[in-house]
């Protein structure tokens, strides 16, 4: 019997939802786990009809980060005997460079995306969520990048966007440290937008803004994503100029015929992406 894949991506409308589906080792990730989220990631890019994305975690926890586990086969190979050999240092650098890449490939999803993290929130996956566009948590949430207790380096991508997103002196401590930290302290560091007091209540936060974007016109919404993510790799001038550009790239167009009539009319707009 095919096994279900451990990470899945569908639709409902216009919110697509990417799962992290390995709830009995609460969304721990192995080569396996990685080449799911690889092709769901594929997906949600290639879905045209998707205006907005949750990516959320299945089970008790959000995602427990690295599996240490036998079952994560490239881990056990490089805590083998063969571990410090050449060939398995060029497997693991293709490996980690490889993963590295799905990271970046879901931070550059044409449409917004929202973390809804509950519970554990670690290593891994949190370096997976700061690939989000935002983050929302519940109260019982728990963040970490562990690895450097472990003797290892954090190395998908986490410690370049928590540096970004939280200043070098946050990001540095929480890796240096290793240490766990609850939803307050990840609320007043700007790592989170908001705290839910459990997986319901944040369930339905979440949807409830996914709703919201969803129905803004998604033309306007993709061309700020677009200009958001080109704005992280060039100078301000750069970045204003390409704003400009990708502006006028879409005036005029339907919906915002449609939107400037709802607004005078006090209904809502029904937009087309067009």
């Amino acid at each position: 019997m095919e096994q279900k894949p451990m990470v899945t991506y569908h639709r409902q409308g216009h919110i697509g939802y990417l799962t992290l589906n390995r709830p009995d080792k609460r969304n721990a990730m192995s080569v396996t786990f990685w080449h799911s989220l690889g092709r769901a990631v594929e997906l949600a890019a290639a879905d045209d009809e998707a205006r907005v994305l949750i990516l959320r975690g299945e089970g008790k926890s959000f995602c427990a980060g690295l599996d240490l586990s036998p079952e994560n086969e490239l881990f056990a190979a490089v805590m083998s005997p063969e571990g410090k050999s050449a060939a398995m240092k060029t497997k693991l650098y293709h490996e980690i460079r490889r993963v590295q890449n799905i990271h970046t490939a879901f931070e550059r999803l044409p449409m917004p995306t929202i973390a809804a993290v509950h519970s554990h929130c670690l290593g891994a996956g949190l370096e997976l969520a700061v690939c989000a566009d935002f983050r929302y948590a519940s109260a019982d949430a728990l963040f970490a990048l562990p690895e450097a207790k472990l003797s290892f380096i954090t190395d998908v991508g986490g410690l370049q966007r928590l540096q970004r997103l939280l200043g070098t002196a946050q990001a540095r401590e929480i890796a240096f440290r290793g240490h766990r930290f609850d939803a307050q302290k990840a609320l007043q560091i700007g790592l989170i937008n908001q705290i839910l007091p459990d997986k319901a209540a944040l369930d339905q936060a979440v949807l409830a803004v996914a709703q919201e974007i969803a129905a803004n016109p998604p033309l306007a919404v993709r061309g700020a994503k677009d200009v958001f993510l080109y704005d992280l790799d060039v100078s301000m001038e750069e970045s204003l100029a390409y704003n400009c550009a990708r502006s006028v790239m879409i005036l005029p167009n339907d919906d915002m015929n449609e939107a400037i009539g709802a607004y005078l009319e006090g209904r809502t707009g029904d937009f087309k992406g067009a």
